[in-house]
């Protein structure tokens, strides 16, 4: 459980974080661009690479909240066990997928990790750019393996109406 929370909070805290240095980067270029006349260089790259890391390490947290969008036509025909079956099928291609997504990623990382390239403003290794992807991905399995349990294994399917109850 501990190791949950972790998790929780390191897809939370980096999403977000992502997300905030994002919006000052921008801001900061619109006043520097407008107002002072004289652009930054690099806060257009940066602010592309930060969100690529939110959107890998949000499509996580997505499945962890069970927020991803689905088309449930099929669910709303069947019952409580062909819904049943049809999400733990759902969420297994979706492990299939990421694990598939990190495989390709470790692989690309290594191709990265042997030519040296480096981003062409920032001059960092894209090695830190293309590392969301596996991590993203692993984390994103790891939550669809929790939702398979938690349908597959504990039978609780998931509140079709919880859309609607979102604040």
């Amino acid at each position: 459980m501990k190791l949950l929370r972790t998790v929780d909070k390191f897809e939370e805290i980096l999403a977000s974080l992502s997300l905030a240095v994002m919006v000052v980067l921008i801001s900061m270029q619109v006043f520097f661009r407008y107002v002072l006349d004289n652009s930054l260089i690099w806060s257009e790259e940066l602010s592309r690479y930060l969100l690529i890391w939110a959107v890998y390490i949000g499509c996580s947290f997505a499945a962890k909240e069970d927020r991803h969008l689905e088309v449930t036509f099929i669910r709303t025909l069947l019952g409580p066990r062909g819904n049943r079956v049809i999400i733990s099928f759902s969420y297994l291609v979706t492990i299939i997928f990421c694990g598939f997504c990190v495989i390709w990623g470790v692989e690309m990382l290594e191709f990265l990790g042997r030519t040296g390239q480096r981003t062409q403003t920032l001059g960092v290794s894209v090695y830190w750019v293309y590392l969301s992807l596996p991590v993203g991905m692993a984390l994103m399995g790891f939550r669809m393996l929790q939702r398979l349990w938690i349908v597959g294994v504990k039978g609780q399917l998931p509140d079709p109406n919880s859309i609607e109850k979102t604040p």
